[in-house]
């Protein structure tokens, strides 16, 4: 990397050192060694890691001229270059110059008679010539660099002649360097721009398609889906991984309630009745079709079916807290169980009973228990298979004690996998009946197997070990994309403020426009740190509240103090009060808003350098990876998909996209930050070498996806966990 990146600059200090070496030869030996010391003094301090790349070429440039001053100058008047010699420095002129140690006249060695010219000009032609032939050979080594750096569509290698570059050349030695011109990357640049401006949205790669006898049959079961119903990432991850999976191959429909009439949704006339809670509730199914590859050829159109159930108790302001959630989820379980034989979805055909079932977290954990207490008794779905993804274990669903027949259990069987601490919990059935379990996240799988992580149930969590598996969650990149961010734009900022891996500048322009809309002093080199989330204690927004004062008041190496606050968020009045706290006492440095828009969400995360996300525990979550898709540097204990989706900095081997920190609390979030604010203010190279690494992350759906289909195939492989005899 040194070598390729840095090869003009590898040759100058080569140079340098050689030109420096052959002036402190034995022939040059009559000069006092005083200077030759101090010069070679120089030049080691000089390439100490502590300095810059700016100080190394100032500094060789200075060695450089040195070098061709003392090469000129007579014997023994080493001190008129004045380093602390205290002798007064005598005139110079061309006539009076004279090489050190050579013959000015018979039998005088290093007299007074001058020179010609001449001989100091081959001297510097001979330095020039050999500049100009290593010059040449890093030249022809770069350019072969250059060639492999396209082959993988990465940065060039070839170097320019600049003032950065080489000081030895004939034109820099007499001449100012006033040449800026840019290193020839207008191809590669280009090619950048159009994968950055390229929509997601188009048909992926063939290679990335499963062929037609692999292709799977996938419901996905949630309580809401994004963009009909949200109430959180759930209703994202709904919708986008059934997206992904649309896109590689695979049909896919989704079953959510139907709280209002969407817009588009049509009546597919089938409708179907089921006795719950003492009572018969018929529901209707609507459906929308949504498409995500177009047709080509002999290949079909692929998209995803989105199915609704409607039903009365649905249409209500709010989706849960209501004192019936028990039925109308249980009455959601049997609805989505029916849907794959009652819609005919796209093409004219139901799914059929050869489906697999992703049912997300405990609104619909009784999917997986009546399918095996009912359906498969009968001898349906017995190709099935259920996946039950858990998204937060601090949520179980908890209910009291019902009789089974008030689920639609005719004789209860397996009812005793809902008890637990006196109550039934619809997340239990889910663990404990699926045929694989799934977290939204590797570490958040191995959280949930601990008594602190488990919330009770880890007991459950530990029985499926051998099925139990962690995928992170992924982010829209076509949404969080800042190249093409709609909020970045003319219309919502009064300018375009695009930008990307390859020209990050616009960044900037989005600070300081954020700045402006919360009216803190403008400064597009303070520090601008950004807190969104719920302002609730998992969140962790009272350890922000704990260090407050050491962040805003400063310390001794100058670190904290010189930063601006940035806080969006809704929930306990607690922590609202500390958000409008902290902007009153902080006046043009700390902005609050206690509520939450996308629009602010998107402007927020561009503009800032940093975003602190303390969360006590994080089952995936998904600003982190907005933040380091947007350059903003996270911040965050190591927790969950925290954890999994940033990389710990490294600054001895130059690597990871933030700082991760073990404990959630004040001293913890401490280390954290005080190291990024540390980097961001005195190591700028790093800086920008970080938040360059972060906005090359891979977090799409399409990586997530893949994933989740390796799972599906692995329950296909294995028996059904729970197969009962049929009646």
């Amino acid at each position: 990397h040194f070598v390729g990146a840095n090869s003009r600059r590898v040759a100058v200090l080569t140079l340098s050192l050689s030109s420096f070496e052959h002036c402190c030869s034995s022939s040059y030996s009559s000069r006092p060694c005083g200077l030759d010391f101090s010069l070679v003094n120089f030049i080691g301090d000089l390439i100490h890691p502590r300095h810059t790349m700016a100080d190394l070429r100032f500094g060789l440039r200075l060695a450089a001229v040195a070098v061709l001053v003392l090469a000129l100058l007579p014997s023994g008047s080493s001190s008129v270059i004045g380093w602390g010699m205290g002798t007064a420095k005598p005139s110079l002129s061309l006539a009076s110059l004279k090489l050190r140690g050579g013959s000015t006249g018979e039998g005088n060695p290093g007299g007074g008679e001058p020179t010609k010219l001449g001989s100091a000009k081959e001297q510097l032609q001979d330095i020039i010539s050999t500049n100009k032939k290593l010059e040449e050979e890093v030249t022809e080594l770069a350019t072969g660099y250059d060639k492999l750096a396209k082959n993988f569509g990465i940065g060039s290698f070839k170097p320019t002649r600049t003032a950065s570059y080489s000081c030895l050349n004939d034109v820099l030695l007499t001449q100012g360097a006033d040449d800026k011109t840019p290193p020839p990357q207008e191809e590669i640049t280009k090619k950048i721009e159009e994968k950055l401006t390229k929509k997601s949205a188009v048909p992926i790669e063939v290679e990335d398609v499963a062929p037609p006898e692999e292709r799977l049959n996938i419901i996905i079961v949630s309580s809401e889906v994004s963009p009909f119903s949200k109430s959180g990432g759930l209703a994202d991850v709904c919708e986008k991984l059934g997206v992904a999976l649309s896109r590689l191959g695979h049909r896919v429909m989704t079953v959510a309630p139907l709280y209002m009439r969407y817009e588009g949704i049509e009546n597919t006339g089938t409708w179907k009745e089921f006795g719950v809670m003492k009572q018969k509730l018929r529901v209707e199914y609507w459906r929308k079709w949504r498409e995500t590859v177009p047709a080509k050829g002999d290949e079909p159109a692929r998209g995803v079916d989105h199915v609704f159930v409607q039903q009365g108790c649905y249409e209500r302001y709010g989706m849960y807290g209501h004192n019936d959630d028990l039925m109308r989820f249980a009455l959601l379980a049997w609805a989505a169980l029916e849907a794959p034989f009652a819609v005919e979805c796209e093409g004219g055909t139901p799914f059929g009973d050869d489906v697999t079932f992703l049912v997300n977290d405990w609104m619909v954990g009784l999917v997986p228990l009546i399918m095996t207490s009912h359906y498969r008794r009968y001898g349906c779905y017995k190709n099935a298979r259920t996946i039950f993804d858990i998204h937060n274990m601090g949520y179980w669903g908890g209910f009291p004690v019902v009789d089974p027949q008030d689920l639609g259990l005719p004789d209860g069987a397996y009812y005793d996998m809902l008890f637990h601490d006196r109550q039934i919990k619809l997340l239990k059935a889910g663990i404990e009946l699926a045929d694989r379990v799934v977290t939204v996240s590797p570490s958040y799988r191995d959280e949930i197997l601990s008594p602190e992580g488990g919330w009770g149930l880890q007991d459950s969590c530990r029985s499926r070990f051998p099925h139990l598996d962690g995928v992170l969650n992924g982010i829209d990149l076509d949404e969080w994309n800042p190249a093409t961010d709609m909020y970045l734009s003319a219309s919502h900022q009064g300018y375009d403020n695009f930008y990307s891996v390859a020209d990050i500048t616009g960044k900037t322009s989005c600070k300081l426009h954020i700045q402006s809309y919360f009216h803190l002093q403008e400064d597009k080199n303070v520090p601008l740190i950004a807190f969104i989330g719920r302002l609730a204690y998992q969140k962790g927004i009272d350890v922000i509240e704990s260090i407050f004062p050491w962040l805003m008041n400063g310390d001794h190496a100058g670190v904290t103090g010189y930063v601006q606050v940035i806080m969006m968020g809704t929930g306990d009045e607690r922590y609202a009060r500390f958000l409008r706290d902290a902007e009153n006492n902080h006046k043009g440095r700390v902005a609050s808003y206690v509520g939450f828009t996308s629009e602010l969400e998107h402007k927020i995360l561009a503009g800032a350098d940093i975003l602190l996300m303390p969360s006590r525990y994080e089952p995936c979550g998904l600003p982190q990876m907005y933040a380091q898709r947007y350059g903003t540097v996270p911040v965050a204990h190591a927790t969950g998909g925290l954890k999994d989706s940033i990389e710990q900095y490294d600054p001895f081997q130059d690597a990871g996209t933030g700082w991760k920190f073990d404990t959630a609390d004040g001293e913890g979030l401490k280390y954290g930050l005080w190291n990024a604010l540390n980097t961001y203010k005195n190591h700028r190279e790093s800086w920008d070498n970080l938040v360059n690494r972060a906005m090359k992350q891979d977090f799409s759906w399409e990586r997530s996806a893949k994933r989740y289909i390796e799972i599906f195939k692995w329950a296909r492989i294995d028996p059904p966990y729970h197969n009962p005899h049929p009646f």
